[in-house]
């Protein structure tokens, strides 16, 4: 299984979820270009450069097949990756999934405002707070040990750029930029998917989730309560029982 995050997260996102699924599988759980640990360049930062890097990582690990397991930016970029490389996904878990549909949180399209949108969006500690206060349905789920990796990686130099640039590219001041796109992707997905997205999600409509289901193929749906944007941390009891039943 190959774990892949949304914007501004890093792998740590899937502490909660790597030790029991690398009970029963190998699980690899990395940091995209621009965000954690990884190197920031000066590069697009949408949807086609993102499923690079995957297939890049693919070919540098001599995988041929896996299981790809994406939130938010992580699951759009699993469907990018699908119109470049559809032969190296065995299977696909996609939860919220951007760019399935227009509707985005009002927050995001802060970014697309003329001349100032990226002053705005940066990501300094108190929009840190507000993303992670947006994302998480439960206040209590937003940890000081998950503040502190937020904060820690903005930190970084061109964090700035890297955080900005993947949003513009792929927000508008109406919504969600390339959505005809995703969703012609969708509907071509060569693998089964589950899709998963927590009821309480304010950054992309849980609206979403049945169209997700209805574009792709060979798809199975799971709503989680009590849950934001993040399953993977706000509800990994659940995420990780959604996650078992879809493999089996």
């Amino acid at each position: 299984m190959v774990l892949v995050h949304g914007l501004g997260n890093s792998l740590e996102i899937w502490d909660r979820v790597v030790p029991r699924l690398a009970q029963s599988f190998r699980v690899i759980a990395f940091d995209l270009p621009g965000f954690g640990g990884a190197s920031r360049p000066d590069a697009a930062y949408d949807g086609p450069f993102f499923a690079a890097q995957i297939l890049a990582l693919l070919d540098a690990l001599a995988i041929e097949r896996t299981t790809l397991i994406g939130n938010s930016l992580g699951a759009s970029t699993i469907l990018h990756l699908s119109a470049i490389a559809p032969n190296r996904i065995e299977r696909a878990v996609l939860a919220a999934p951007g760019g399935i549909g227009r509707k985005t949180n009002l927050l995001m399209r802060a970014a697309a405002v003329p001349l100032i949108g990226g002053w705005l969006v940066r990501p300094t500690p108190t929009n840190n707070r507000a993303t992670l206060k947006l994302a998480l349905h439960d206040p209590a789920q937003i940890t000081p040990d998950l503040v502190a990796a937020f904060n820690h990686y903005a930190s970084l130099p061109h964090s700035e750029r890297a955080f900005v640039r993947s949003l513009q590219t792929g927000i508008t001041l109406s919504g969600s930029r390339d959505s005809s796109h995703v969703r012609a992707i969708a509907a071509s997905f060569p693998a089964p998917a589950l899709i998963l997205w927590g009821q309480q999600d304010r950054v992309f409509p849980v609206e979403y989730a049945a169209e997700a289901a209805k574009l792709i193929p060979d798809a199975q749906l799971k709503l989680i309560n009590a849950c934001g944007h993040y399953p993977q941390w706000e509800q990994p009891r659940a995420f990780l029982t959604a996650v078992e039943e879809f493999m089996r």
